[in-house]
């Protein structure tokens, strides 16, 4: 990692340590303060998602209130990144406390994503989720679909930021949809680090995503559709992100298959182009009456 990373994760990691294990206590407070209060949000969560603080703070509060007694709460690293006035972590929450009155113990996959705004870094999306080979710990039903209102206006460098990335992140997702994998693999960095956070499959380092991709494209068989819909997005110095929704029409091990996922994207600059970095991405949970 760069000096710049080293400094950001040296003042950010133990803020939110403790404000995480003070929501799982019970108390949002530390979580809200270390949040931004300038749209756009954007919440990818374990349970639910939303956007804007209007949204996010009294979501935060209903969260709180799931748990109390925390034993144990720990946020591991596996990657991160800062440039400029944008900055990224990857990695895993251990948590031990009581979710409804019931001791649970489990762990999410989390990615964030940081802004810093006079001076001081505040987190403007998260994306949580169950690893895939864990089973999920039940939680209080919230809102995982789409998300509502108006997209925020955003700047010209983000524009110009999607104007070029976009065409060739939906150019990549049909090609792999027909089981061509180049476009993925000329789109990702090849230099480390780069993680996964996958619908199905997890990774770390290009060495070991690389055979991954590959596999994955055996799975398609043909693309009847995509669309990606764009909930958020930023870009500062050599560093960008997009949240949003993918709307895929595919075969998939043979069978027709229509379905939405949320997704993080986190991007660096590298010799002039855009490279994937990270990726996070999990199925709508669907919503049962």
């Amino acid at each position: 990692m760069s000096t710049e990373t080293d400094v950001f994760l040296a003042e950010m990691v133990p803020k939110q340590r403790a404000a995480d294990g003070a929501i799982h206590d019970g108390d949002a407070g530390p979580r809200l303060a270390l949040w931004s209060q300038n749209d756009p949000l954007t919440l990818f969560g374990a349970s639910l998602s939303g956007s804007g603080r209007a949204e996010l703070e009294p979501m935060f509060h209903n969260v709180a209130s799931w748990f109390s007694h925390s034993d144990s709460f720990d946020l591991e690293i596996i990657a991160a990144g800062a440039s400029a006035d944008l900055a990224y972590t990857v990695g895993y929450e251990h948590t031990t406390t009581t979710v409804d009155g019931t001791p649970r113990k489990y762990n999410l996959r989390v990615t964030h994503v940081y802004r810093r705004e006079d001076g001081t870094w505040r987190i403007v999306h998260r994306h949580a989720d169950f690893p895939a080979e864990e089973a999920r710990v039940p939680l209080s039903s919230g809102r995982t679909g789409p998300m509502m209102g108006e997209r925020q206006a955003m700047g010209k460098e983000t524009k110009a930021f999607l104007a070029e990335i976009l065409p060739k992140q939906r150019d990549m997702t049909v090609a792999l949809h027909k089981g061509d994998v180049t476009a993925r693999i000329a789109l990702w960095s090849h230099t480390d680090p780069t993680t996964l956070f996958g619908a199905h499959v997890s990774g770390v380092g290009w060495i070991d995503l690389e055979p991954k991709f590959r596999r994955e494209a055996t799975r398609f068989a043909g693309a009847t559709g995509f669309e990606f819909e764009v909930v958020a997005a930023g870009t500062s110095g050599s560093l960008a992100y997009t949240v949003g929704l993918e709307h895929s029409h595919a075969v998939v091990d043979g069978v027709p298959a229509d379905y939405t996922m949320r997704t993080t994207h986190v991007y660096r600059r590298e010799d002039g182009a855009w490279r994937i970095v990270h990726r996070h991405s999990d199925l709508i949970p669907v919503q049962h009456p």
